[in-house]
């Protein structure tokens, strides 16, 4: 770890110290709170555990690795795992994962692409009403191996740390028009790693 990482990770932890003592302090109030202050104790409890979940997205992107090492993977296969992975939550909340896909082997870093995906399916399951559908895409390109995912994640902290975590994956990352999240990765042309095998 450098002296960078390790600043960070000191200056996050004595942030999240004050935090949760002022968390535990408002939830001791609100057990001995008369009921008309009950609803603004509770909405700042509300706050203070949006803003812990800010500081670990935060924490994340701020820790991540510029200089990761890019292999060749064939592309389908390790979106096709990464959405398996996701489907059974998917299905839990009534919302449907569609993928289509082209022949490609791209050039990524395979843990990191695994984790944006991990981040961007939880987002939008979440953020879905149930009968909600997703629709994922890899088609080739001049320019590379496009991966598409409709719709987008919503504006904030958790958009930021996908778009990062694609980006130090070894994607180009770009919003459409139609809100959609996208990201171009290069085509491979030399082997590829092993696919892992799928259940029908």
């Amino acid at each position: 770890m450098n002296q960078q990482s390790e600043f960070i990770n000191d200056a996050f932890h004595v942030l999240a110290q004050p935090i949760m003592a002022l968390r535990a302090t408002v939830e001791l109030g609100l057990d001995a709170a008369p009921q008309d202050s009950r609803q603004a104790l509770d909405d700042c409890l509300h706050l203070i555990d949006q803003l812990m979940q800010d500081m670990a997205v935060f924490r994340e992107i701020a820790s991540l690795d510029e200089a990761l090492p890019l292999e060749a993977h064939a592309a389908g296969a390790l979106l096709q795992s990464c959405v398996e992975e996701m489907t059974p939550v998917a299905l839990e909340c009534g919302v449907l994962l569609h993928l289509t896909e082209e022949a490609a082997v791209i050039e990524c870093h395979e843990p990191t692409f695994r984790r944006a995906m991990f981040v961007l399916l939880d987002e939008l399951i979440a953020s879905m009403p149930r009968g909600g559908e997703v629709w994922l895409a890899l088609r080739n390109e001049e320019s590379g191996v496009r991966l598409e995912v409709r719709p987008g994640t919503r504006r904030g902290t958790r958009q930021k740390l996908c778009w990062k975590l694609l980006q130090y994956a070894g994607g180009r990352v770009t919003r459409s028009a139609d809100g959609s999240t996208s990201a171009v990765f290069p085509k491979s042309h030399g082997r590829h790693s092993g696919a892992i095998p799928l259940a029908d």
